[in-house]
């Protein structure tokens, strides 16, 4: 129950971060992205199915409270934290470069997911935004991630293996 309290409390701080703080901080047009920092740390530290609500609660959250459509940013979430927690079963998952390569496909993958479910839901493809932000999205969150995951492990209730 501790470790349920604890990511639903980082899954709304990582929301209001997102909502609030990041818009304004942007280098060279790429954001930090604390949604998938928190269900890849969340997917890599407890498996895959704790990714998988992870990234259903936290992007269910960041849909109603940030005013997007509902699902846009849950079902890359859950499939991020799904795969994430999944490919963690096979791999060393406390190894510094796993992190970075988590960071920089989860977020690839995100960015990707948004920009296609925009174009089916609003008819627009955002080719300029590809360019300017998503290279520099995928970069920022590849390199920072690491350094969030040692943060974040560090305040996270005990691991405990995942039934199958």
């Amino acid at each position: 129950m501790k470790t349920i309290t604890v990511v639903a409390v980082f899954g709304i701080l990582a929301v209001v971060l997102h909502g609030t703080v990041m818009p304004h901080l942007a280098i060279f047009g790429g954001r930090f992205n604390f949604l998938v920092a928190l269900v890849s740390v969340v997917a890599l530290y407890y498996g895959a199915l704790a990714g998988f609500m992870a990234g259903l609660w936290v992007g269910l959250l960041a849909d109603i409270t940030l005013g997007t459509v509902i699902g846009m940013a849950a079902l890359p979430l859950v499939l991020i934290g799904y795969t994430a927690g999944y490919a963690a079963r096979y791999i060393y998952s406390d190894a510094f470069l796993v992190p970075v390569v988590v960071g920089f496909i989860g977020t690839a993958s995100f960015e990707v997911a948004v920009l296609l479910l925009s174009n089916v839901a609003f008819a627009v493809w955002w080719r300029h935004a590809f360019l300017t932000v998503f290279i520099p999205t995928v970069l920022i969150n590849g390199a920072l991630l690491p350094w969030v995951h040692w943060w974040l492990v560090r305040w996270l209730p005990g691991r405990r293996e995942e039934v199958n």
